[in-house]
């Protein structure tokens, strides 16, 4: 793999998923518990925004929508939803958004090396 950036993020999140399978298995809860989605999903996206050639104002709102419907089928699945969670949701969907893009731009400026 000739991008560096890309290598470094792969590595830290094999070794981030080794360590809580881990202490998953440690503490005798499910495989799956704590595996960190987010940041599964903030990686995938990166490289969506990497590797299309879709133009800067569709890969946020394509961000956008899956971090919130993320969001919502997460938070449904544990507790309630109103419209203030609705507004939450929002803001953490720009705020996940805002890192995705950033990692995509430091990914493309790996290629560059």
């Amino acid at each position: 793999m000739k991008n560096r950036v890309i290598k470094n993020f792969v590595m830290f999140l094999f070794f981030w998923t080794i360590i809580v399978i881990g202490l998953n298995l440690l503490h005798g809860r499910s495989f799956w518990i704590n595996l960190p989605w987010e940041v599964y999903l903030i990686f995938l996206l990166s490289l969506l925004q990497l590797t299309t050639d879709l133009s800067k104002k569709v890969i946020p709102v394509i961000d956008f929508v899956v971090f919130f419907l993320y969001m919502m089928t997460n938070s449904s699945y544990f507790g309630y939803v109103n419209w203030t969670s609705l507004v939450v949701f929002a803001i953490m969907a720009l705020f996940f958004t805002a890192i995705t893009l950033f990692i995509g731009n430091q990914f493309k400026k790996g290629d560059h090396r």
